[in-house]
């Protein structure tokens, strides 16, 4: 209500009044019309309080309800009144806080410039903060926006991993929560193909903590004398004949060479390469896939899990798309000095390294090479994430996150590609809070142990 329209209702009230007042025999009606001239104000002002339906639904269902839905990868519902309400105060917290929408990386232009966010708006905000400390009020549903659909990645081949129940020896410190498994999958490709989007459903989410999907041909020579990967990948196949798969901690087998070619982690749903860009398939290749699954607590001890991957695939594209993942921390426990650890105790124990282009197996002959999108990843410890391009004398940051959430991890994909050139390097610096912590932090890919691994999608020329 504006401040005219206060002023002229005043006004008009007042006139009114001074008439009755003057009018004989009408004097006890004053205050009876100020009682209803005061419950009009109060209809009034209630009336303007946002409703469900009518100012919440809209903002949760374009921007909240994919995930928060019957079968959404969220754990309660936001197309739901009686969810929501439940859960105002939460929400109001959640949004306000930005920690939802779930969009980990800076996306204010100042480090990065990226795409699909999904970030609240300011006016967005006030309208959930004012029905979340307000009334609450349900409102009407009719015409109500429709909830969306579960995204589900369209003309997708599905494949499964076999159902296994995961085994963990709590009293081994590197797999007492945790086994990583890896099977074999036949895309029964007739063609060369390219991978242009990815969907990774886990059967038991709970416990699956990553899936990577690593590229191998089976009828090439392996890393081990007089035996092809085919051989390799069987005789690790049937070394646990009662169990599919074979144990895989960290890559696939120290005997195959392989090429990654996407990875998921929670939170992540649909994946869509960009326009034009596609990760290459040879008729002649199978998948290897590795499931880490983790039983911090044992509940999930007896669950059997088996995940499904939807590729979608096209004949041909503009540009190859290629997976590139390292991770400084990780490396160094190959050193022969040991590894290094974090410091138990601190609230920002932070860990920079530092890669040249060439380093990360970058042709150095190439010429400037586009960056399509990040993929930060971290393990509970986690708390920011820095990554840098240096060129020259020039520096910039391209990723950030300044509030790291394990449960909801992605690929964040560039509005504007950042370049690296034949000179570039890379710098990235994790910092954890391991005050829970009572002995040194290992590097390693138990849930316990920590990661700073930066994994990002590049564009190629088609010719190697």
């Amino acid at each position: 209500m504006t401040r005219m329209t206060r002023m002229t209702r005043m006004t008009r009230t007042t006139r009114t009044t001074t008439l009755l007042l003057h009018a004989p025999g009408l004097a006890a009606s004053v205050p009876l019309l100020a009682l209803s001239l005061g419950c009009a104000a109060q209809e009034a002002e209630t009336a303007q309080e946002p409703t469900f339906w009518q100012d919440v639904a809209p903002i949760t269902a374009s921007k909240c309800a994919a995930c928060h839905q019957e079968g959404g990868l969220a754990p309660f519902r936001l197309d739901d009144y009686v969810s929501a309400k439940a859960r105002a105060g939460a929400i109001d917290d959640a949004v306000r806080g930005g920690h939802m929408p779930p969009f980990l990386v800076k996306h204010d232009g100042s480090c990065g410039d990226f795409k699909d966010d999904e970030t609240l708006t300011a006016e967005e905000l006030d309208v959930i903060h004012r029905w979340a400390t307000g009334a609450r009020a349900e409102g009407d549903r009719a015409g109500a926006p429709p909830t969306p659909p579960v995204p589900t990645l369209e003309g997708g081949v599905d494949y499964m991993t076999p159902p296994i129940t995961p085994l963990v020896d709590p009293t081994d410190p590197l797999a007492a929560h945790d086994e990583w498994r890896c099977f074999p999958v036949d895309p029964s490709l007739d063609a060369d193909r390219f991978i242009t989007g990815y969907q990774v459903t886990p059967g038991v989410r709970s416990i699956v903590h990553h899936v990577t999907v690593y590229r191998v041909t089976p009828s090439e020579a392996s890393l081990a004398e007089g035996k092809t990967n085919q051989d390799v990948m069987t005789e690790l196949d049937e070394a646990s004949p009662d169990r599919p798969g074979w144990e895989c901690f960290g890559g696939p087998a120290d005997e195959l060479p392989f090429q990654p070619l996407f990875a998921w982690a929670p939170g992540q749903d649909v994946v869509e390469f960009p326009g034009g860009t596609g990760a290459p398939v040879s008729a002649k290749d199978a998948f290897v896939v590795q499931v880490h699954y983790n039983i911090h607590d044992h509940a999930g001890a007896s669950a059997e899990d088996s995940t499904r991957l939807r590729l979608r695939y096209e004949d041909t594209v503009e540009r190859r798309a290629v997976f590139i993942g390292d991770d400084g921390f990780m490396t160094t426990l190959f050193e022969p000095d040991g590894p290094d650890t974090l410091p138990p105790g601190q609230q920002d124990a932070a860990y920079t390294w530092r890669r040249t282009r060439a380093e990360l197996t970058l042709d150095p002959a190439l010429p400037p090479i586009e960056v399509l999108g990040v993929m930060p990843h971290m393990h509970e410890r986690g708390r920011t994430f820095d990554l840098r391009v240096r060129s020259g004398t020039q520096e910039s940051c391209i990723a950030r996150v300044n509030d790291w959430d394990v449960h909801w991890q992605g690929v964040y994909w560039y509005r504007t590609l950042p370049l690296l050139d034949p000179s570039s390097s890379l710098e990235v610096t994790c910092t954890f809070d391991t005050r829970d912590a009572e002995a040194p932090v290992l590097p390693g890919w138990g849930t316990q142990n920590e990661m700073c691994n930066l994994n990002l999608l590049v564009a190629l020329p088609m010719t190697p």
